[in-house]
């Protein structure tokens, strides 16, 4: 990733979660509870209620293993680090019993349902807003204005109509718990979403990003230039060797980034030879001078690749 997002508070939202996710905790502990005043007139509850009954009909085991991949899978910086193994659908189904199959079954629904469906019923939408509202608070709080991911592709404003897509970055279709978690939840751009990660799983292709680090982000792209044709790109980094792999791998970001900076060299040089003949200064003077200019808001007008490209030539 070129930066991370900023973590923010969304009491309204993460107070919802942590409901669903009590009610998850209090059927693996098998404990009396009551639902949430919010789900008594629809559908999930009906659905927690009849994944409750598969859940008690099956194994032990597999009542263990179910809740293990629940304590794991909201982990999700712990996951991108590899301190912590996801559980996937295909794991738990792995030489399951058939009640356990059915209980997993309603568990898949009912994760579809909490990302598709809940946060458009009129009640919820009222306390909570809706997934538009979410996206145009993070693109206020979080979001430099480009997509982090590629460092290319513009994101929608918070005054558009339409909104990103939400990257779920462990994809929810492979695992459980992750359809409505806040650290697994992000927009990202159109074409990083949709034309190269789709449905691909970063673990398995390596040590991943964890999208809200707080560290220091030190990644650049670094050019081979020689008379005046791109040869090269590498992405540099002394914290996130590993990190770096796997993006580049899930994104084709080095590809990505060459073919940009090959569509603008020519343009991002006649800036500086125009500051030649304007302010009578030699050709490395001029060019310094608009190195300098990249330093400042260098996601913006996508300066921090124009800045690589100059410092390489």
């Amino acid at each position: 990733m070129w930066y991370f997002y900023n973590e923010f508070e969304n009491e309204e939202l993460e107070g919802l979660i942590n409901q669903i996710n009590s009610v998850f905790t209090n059927i693996f502990s098998a404990v009396v509870f009551e639902y949430p005043s919010w789900m008594n007139e629809i559908k999930l509850k009906s659905d927690f209620e009849e994944f409750k009954g598969a859940f008690e009909l099956s194994q032990p085991e597999e009542r263990e293993k179910l809740a293990n991949a629940f304590s794991k899978n909201i982990q999700v910086e712990n996951v991108c680090n590899m301190t912590v193994d996801p559980v996937s659908y295909e794991d738990l189904l792995n030489g399951s019993s058939e009640d356990f199959v059915r209980c997993v079954s309603i568990l898949k629904t009912i994760q579809d349902y909490l990302y598709d469906n809940l946060l458009k019923l009129k009640g919820l939408v009222e306390k909570v807003g809706t997934l538009k509202n979410y996206y145009d608070e993070f693109r206020v709080e979080s979001i430099e204005y480009v997509c982090p991911f590629c460092g290319i592709g513009p994101m929608l404003t918070s005054k558009d109509k339409f909104r990103e897509a939400f990257d779920h970055y462990l994809p929810r279709s492979k695992y459980p718990f992750v359809s409505l978690l806040r650290k697994n939840l992000f927009p990202i751009c159109h074409t990083c979403n949709s034309t190269y990660k789709g449905d691909k799983n970063p673990r398995d292709y390596g040590k991943v990003f964890y999208p809200f680090m707080r560290n220091d982000n030190d990644c650049e792209p670094v050019f081979t230039i020689r008379t005046g044709v791109i040869e090269n790109i590498e992405i540099t980094s002394q914290h996130f060797h590993d990190e770096v792999e796997t993006w580049d791998k899930v994104f084709d970001i080095k590809d990505r980034i060459k073919n940009f900076a090959e569509d603008n060299l020519s343009g991002w040089m006649s800036n500086v030879t125009e500051a030649v003949g304007l302010y009578y200064v030699d050709l490395e003077t001029a060019k310094n001078a608009e190195i300098e200019r990249c330093k400042s808001n260098k996601m913006q007008d996508h300066k921090f690749i124009k800045k690589a490209v100059l410092e390489a030539l």
